[in-house]
């Protein structure tokens, strides 16, 4: 998740050295994830030719998409989070608070 949320950053910014500052990293690590995420997509989200970063047609989709990836990811994790500190005696159930 975390390669998404430095796609976004990097899509907001349309610049890897703006980017990677903002998220508080160095700007090569911040461009392997990109290809990371690139290769595990296997599509180019950045046309990065004439010196400017621009987002290519996936680009595009991915930025609509991710938001609302990283929210369902975020509220995954703290489903999980409050099922393991539950009573185990008492599991949840589908129709109980915790959903």
């Amino acid at each position: 998740m975390r390669h998404l949320e430095c796609f976004l950053v990097v899509g907001e910014e349309r610049h890897f050295g703006r980017a990677a500052e903002r998220l508080g990293m160095e700007q090569p690590p911040l461009s392997q994830r990109i290809r990371r995420l690139e290769k595990e997509l296997e599509a180019d989200l950045f046309d990065r030719s004439g010196g400017r970063v621009r987002l290519t047609p996936a680009g595009h989709v991915l930025m609509r998409e991710a938001p609302d990836l990283l929210k369902r990811h975020r509220r995954m994790r703290e489903l999980v989070r409050r099922a393991a500190e539950a009573d185990p005696a008492d599991p949840p159930r589908p129709w109980t608070e915790i959903y």
